[in-house]
């Protein structure tokens, strides 16, 4: 053993593996918000019906990469005693203050400007944050992290990990691993935080070790990490998996996990660790350029393609068709969002443009007619909805039917403003009045740009809609008219949700003007009637 931790054979942090309850949350925050790349979705080893997310830099180096085994049915963890507790992100040295601005952006939670001194080790200045699971995260303002400006956030892009925090019950649990076999050395003491690094310490190579005895035991769940996984030759992993053997901790031999070999080893805490080589890395079987963009699986599950994609969460990539423009760029006036596919009719009316939102299941081209009939002559934008539920496309998520994913709604509600403010400079509307015309879903997110405010809206026709949400704060929308379309026996939106959204525009200072009509959730041609004539009487 003395030998080993002389010389140590692991270089620092490979990734760290946690667990996800949602799919499509966990790449919105990953890519969307945090700025890291998709760099690969596949399976877990163990369990192909398991989706495994991988994120990290361009290449997904090693030491930048974090995974999620995503748990559609679990439950959230438990943390405590014998756990992973804290991953910890390295950003450049000057990057705090754009990630302040960054996460007051996209409304994310979190504490600080914090400050830490652990021994002798440089002090740090950190933000504490949870991702939409729970899983705790710290962003680590760092000079010793790798530079990072070919990334899409620049400078201030996440340069990789910096550090993992571990709970356990008593210090002598896990010293012989890091210390006997891995090769860490100690590094100072903080309260009950004990810091031990490889090396000079560093981003990457540093592991902190928290002693709470008397908390309860962590229970693995959405929200918590599975393992953390450390990087090695792969002469040296041979060489630790004779050691970790001697000492009967290994959990398994050498695993071919297809993008690196690893080792597992449990800690006296039940922590899981991985040590696993740099090679031969995910463009095994993905070019660079085309990382993450489709589902891989290892040699062996290919036969069982088609029945392993059937029992996997569906989700949508950000920025599949561009990869250079997949995140915010906070250092200008507007947002950047993923284009959207849409239809521009050019129309001949000269005050009045049409924005128009379909249904679930509808496409750029389904509400053309209806347009047709309520504004003949009027130019008319028509995206194509984004999100995917099944076959059917949608302008947002929902997690059953009246239950709308509100996080999905706030994000796509902005985006779609982006994208019309955009379209409008474009195709020179800015002299017209913008008068939303959506159906059910379309609708809901019509209704959601008004009550958010500031979007360009002048007007809306609602054709089935519900209340999105209840704004915390009224938005300003004198001079705005809306018409509410709804049917008196619709069995997907109640009459009081017709009512209080008629009723909260109204308080805004909307004009509402309401069309009732006996039937379900549909269009009907006196519905389109009255509309021509609102909108006419414009």
């Amino acid at each position: 053993m003395a030998d080993l931790a002389q010389a140590p054979l692991i270089t620092g942090l490979h990734h760290v593996t946690a667990i996800s309850g949602n799919a499509q949350r966990n790449v919105d925050f990953y890519t969307g918000v945090l700025g890291l790349r998709l760099v690969k979705q596949t399976v877990n080893g163990a369990a192909p019906g398991q989706l495994h997310l991988f994120y990290g830099d361009r290449a997904g180096t090693p030491g930048s990469v974090i995974t999620f085994f995503v748990w559609p049915d679990g439950q959230p963890a438990q943390h405590g005693v014998g756990e992973v507790a804290v991953t910890s992100f390295a950003v450049g040295p000057t990057s705090l203050g754009f990630w302040i601005e960054r996460l007051v952006q996209r409304g994310i939670p979190f504490q600080g400007p914090h400050r830490r001194q652990i021994g002798n080790q440089p002090a740090e200045h950190f933000l504490s944050l949870r991702d939409p699971d729970g899983l705790m995260l710290e962003l680590v303002a760092s000079r010793t992290a790798g530079t990072a400006t070919d990334e899409p956030l620049g400078e201030h892009a996440i340069r990789g990990l910096h550090s993992v925090t571990l709970w356990i019950d008593r210090l002598e649990q896990i010293t012989p691993l890091l210390t006997e076999t891995l090769g860490f050395r100690p590094a100072g003491i903080d309260g009950t935080t004990h810091r031990f690094v490889l090396g000079d310490g560093g981003a990457g190579r540093i592991a902190d070790v928290r002693v709470v005895g008397g908390f309860v035991s962590a229970r693995p769940g959405t929200g918590g990490v599975d393992h953390v996984a450390w990087t090695a030759g792969q002469d040296d992993l041979h060489r630790l998996n004779l050691a970790l053997g001697s000492t009967q901790a290994a959990v398994s031999g050498i695993v071919d996990r297809h993008y690196f070999a690893s080792i597992y080893a449990r800690d006296g805490s039940n922590i899981l660790h991985e040590v696993a080589t740099a090679r031969p890395g995910f463009t095994a079987d993905e070019p660079m350029e085309a990382l993450g963009s489709r589902l891989t699986l290892p040699p062996e599950w290919e036969p069982e393609r088609a029945a392993i994609v059937a029992g996997l969460p569906s989700f949508t990539v950000p920025g599949a068709a561009a990869t250079d423009s997949w995140f915010a760029d906070l250092e200008t006036d507007d947002m950047h969002y993923d284009p959207y596919e849409y239809m521009f009719e050019a129309g001949d009316e000269p005050s009045t443009a049409l924005l128009l939102l379909h249904g679930t299941g509808g496409n750029e081209r389904s509400l053309l007619p209806i347009a047709s009939a309520v504004g003949p002559g009027i130019p008319a934008i028509s995206p194509r909805g984004k999100v995917r539920e099944g076959r059917a496309l949608r302008f947002f998520r929902r997690f059953a039917e009246g239950d709308l994913d509100q996080d999905d709604l706030r994000f796509r509600t902005q985006e779609m403003n982006a994208f019309v403010q955009k379209v409008v400079r474009e195709r020179g509307l800015e002299a017209r009045r913008l008068v939303a015309l959506g159906f059910s879903n379309g609708a809901n997110l019509a209704a959601s740009m008004l009550l958010r405010g500031g979007s360009s809206l002048k007007g809306a026709i609602l054709l089935s809609p519900m209340l999105p949400f209840v704004p915390n704060e009224l938005p300003a929308l004198s001079g705005v008219r809306v018409f509410i379309g709804a049917g008196r026996h619709d069995p997907m939106v109640p009459p009081m949700q017709v009512d209080e959204l008629a009723m909260l525009l109204g308080r805004s200072g909307a004009e509402v003007t309401r069309f009732v009509f006996d039937g379900g959730h549909t269009v009907t041609p006196a519905e389109l009637d009255a509309a021509r004539a609102w909108l006419a009487a414009r």
